[in-house]
């Protein structure tokens, strides 16, 4: 793999990195095996990538309580693979018997140890599915008005709403896709490398945190 070099015009989106997914508390935790790694790295690449002039987006989702597939989930197949397809991922939204990152709700908030990173100017996306893209425009309108040429991908989880997040950056263009593959969580190994082989066949360049090389922009 090849390093990166920060471009003027870079947004670092982390996907929720949230209470639900990272807390022992959490309804649906991320496997301890990636936590400390993800947790490690994206708290040193954070204040690195501001510093050097990057935009922060921290993409929090919160989903409704859902038993049943809504139907813009069933136009596409899921397939039989390890994840579902690429269509069927941008398409779907949490349906589980357990709530996941209720409004309000102590899985729904930030982690801690990422909330202490936050700066007044970042940007804040709130979404109700796996792709930041879907239901609302407002990180494609964020994307634009600060005229990023190159985004990167970090977070969780790799295999779902990050993945589902990059394919429809993808599909929008406009900017070259990085994603930073040790600044991601998963709950299964399995999904994870199934999402990097994903990331790989889309042409998107898959980077190690310590391979973005963040230069301070020109004043």
């Amino acid at each position: 793999m090849q390093g990166t070099c920060v471009e003027i015009g870079r947004a670092l989106i982390i996907i929720d990195v949230q209470n639900e997914f990272l807390s022992t508390h959490g309804n649906f935790p991320i496997s301890d095996s990636c936590k400390p790694d993800l947790v490690a790295n994206l708290t040193t690449l954070i204040p690195r990538f501001r510093n050097a002039g990057g935009h922060i987006i921290w993409v929090k989702v919160q989903y409704e309580n859902r038993t049943e597939e809504p139907s813009v989930m069933k136009e596409y197949p899921r397939g039989d693979g390890i994840v579902g397809s690429n269509e069927w991922l941008t398409s779907a939204t949490h349906v589980h018997p357990t709530p996941c990152c209720e409004a309000g709700s102590f899985g729904a908030e930030i982690y801690p140890e990422f909330f202490v990173l936050a700066a007044p100017e970042d940007k804040v996306v709130t979404k109700g599915w796996y792709s930041a893209f879907n239901g609302s425009s407002a990180l494609l309108e964020t994307l634009q008005e600060k005229k990023v040429t190159n985004v990167y991908f970090c977070g969780v989880a790799s295999g779902t709403c990050v993945l589902a997040s990059v394919v429809d950056a993808v599909k929008f263009g406009g900017w070259q896709v990085h994603v930073v593959q040790d600044c991601m969580g998963w709950r299964r190994y399995n999904t994870h490398e199934e999402a990097i082989r994903r990331f790989e066949e889309l042409k998107v360049d898959v980077v190690n945190s310590d391979q973005v090389e963040v230069t301070p922009s020109p004043p």
